[in-house]
């Protein structure tokens, strides 16, 4: 059996295009997975400036406390005391 000249046309369009769409495919599933890697880079990073941020709150907390303590500490000396 011969093929003709358009059937032949018509199936090497048809093979192109299905490698077109296999490349397109490898294509994006490559951009995805780099996207996904960079998303979770920018969260570690986004989770280490909160931690960050905790620790700074924390130290400052405990500033304030000690100042409290020692503020308290002078009015609550008696008034002949020191």
């Amino acid at each position: 059996m011969k093929l003709s000249q358009e059937l032949i046309a018509i199936l090497a369009v048809g093979v192109t295009l299905t490698g077109l769409q296999v490349t397109l495919f490898v294509s994006l599933r490559g951009e995805m997975g780099s996207m996904e890697t960079r998303l979770r880079d920018e969260m570690n990073v986004l989770r280490e400036d909160v931690r960050h941020d905790i620790d700074a709150l924390r130290l400052d907390i405990q500033d304030i406390r000690e100042d409290v303590r020692q503020l308290r500490d002078k009015l609550l000396v008696p008034a002949g005391g020191v």
